[in-house]
């Protein structure tokens, strides 16, 4: 007897990757449940820089962040504004090599892009100086703010038809024994049923796949400290940037006028250690580093940071997809190593490809549905 399933794919975890599968997935035509154990912005996304640019050190993640790059601008427009994309600009530190191969491949992309030179930077940042002789600048590029932003995707998704549950816990997954086919999900709300199971568990994936596969699928959880650090005078602006060369990242922080330093901890924590509070000698050290890059750094205050562990991996871009130790028709889509946000939209384009066998996938919502989304969030 064929089961009668009431969705076509549930997806666990209403973080930026599965929010965004949940809008693109009802805007494909598809039937989905969306189940997140806390509230939105919650999790690591809520704790995230958000991130959008281009440049990777791979031709692959250069490709699948161009198509995040153009997903999140037609975003912003399709929101009235509800969604900002805050247009700062983004350098990338390389060597001179990998920088010409990466401009190569953006321009391939339809990306604005130029490679500055040292004079070039400093008069884009006369108020920000910069100490280096060349780096990849993209002007288009910037960040987001988390919360807008997943509310615009999931809203989206409900006035298609989708379905979103928050407090909910996921406490087993149901397959075939026979087929070795997934069929659904048993929760703490009671069971639901689907052919196709989306785990966008961010930092909790690991454990869950540990505790009923035995398995992680090659990730593991590590802690992220950015760190943010002010002046007496606020900054009035400064580019979001990621240095291969020194292992930085960052950006702008418009509330406090501060300028947020990342530098990777190298923890590994269990799942349940999420949130921490800020260690100070890591923070000091990241100054120390950073500062030899941005010389306004120095004699800086340590005023916070942004601090939670995600799911990270080996891949180029992440854990995508249908995996040989796990039954058929659950999909992961998680160990993007802090890099989640502006993969987001290429991953919901993969994983529904996948599902449905399409190369070709039509995904945009119609304006009147965009209305009246814009218009209950506005209001």
């Amino acid at each position: 007897m064929t089961r009668q399933f009431e969705f076509d794919c549930i997806i666990v975890g209403a973080g930026i990757i599965g929010a965004t599968c949940f809008h693109q997935f009802t805007a494909a035509g598809k039937r989905c449940l969306l189940l997140e154990q806390r509230q939105l912005n919650a999790g690591i996304t809520g704790a995230s820089g958000c991130i959008v640019r281009v440049s990777h050190r791979t031709n692959e993640a250069i490709d699948a962040a161009a198509l995040g790059f153009h997903f999140y601008q037609k975003l912003s427009h399709d929101s009235a504004g509800y969604v900002s994309f805050s247009r700062k600009g983004y350098l990338h530190f390389a060597d001179e090599e990998t920088l010409l191969r990466i401009h190569e491949r953006l321009l391939h992309n339809g990306i604005r892009v130029e490679i500055l030179t040292q004079a070039s930077l400093r008069h884009q940042y006369p108020h920000f100086p910069v100490i280096a002789t060349s780096a990849i600048y993209e002007p288009d590029s910037g960040y987001m703010d988390a919360k807008p932003t997943l509310e615009f995707l999931v809203q989206s998704a409900v006035v298609r038809g989708g379905k979103y549950l928050d407090a909910v816990e996921l406490q087993q997954l149901l397959w075939d024994q026979e087929t070795h086919h997934v069929n659904g999900v048993m929760t703490s709300m009671g069971e639901f049923y689907a052919p196709n199971i989306v785990l966008a568990m961010g930092n909790a994936t690991t454990a869950f796949l540990q505790q009923h596969f035995s398995d992680d699928c090659g990730m593991w959880n590590q802690l992220i400290q950015v760190t943010r650090f002010t002046h007496d005078v606020p900054l009035s602006g400064s580019p979001c940037f990621i240095d291969d060369l020194n292992e930085l990242n960052g950006r702008w922080c418009p509330v406090t006028g501060g300028f947020f330093a990342g530098y990777p901890t190298g923890l590994c924590v269990p799942s349940n250690d999420s949130y921490r509070a800020v260690d100070k000698s890591h923070a000091l050290f990241t100054q120390q580093r950073a500062q030899q890059r941005f010389p306004w750094l120095k004699g800086a205050s340590i005023n916070g940071a942004l601090c939670h562990s995600d799911c990270y991996s080996q891949q180029s871009i992440g854990v995508i997809g249908e995996q040989a130790s796990l039954p058929k028709g659950i999909f992961v889509a998680s160990g993007f190593s802090g890099g989640g946000f502006k993969m987001a939209p290429y991953v919901a384009v993969t994983l529904l490809q996948s599902i449905t066998g399409l190369q070709e996938i039509t995904t945009q919502p119609s304006s009147s549905a965009r209305a009246v989304i814009t218009q209950e969030l506005s209001s």
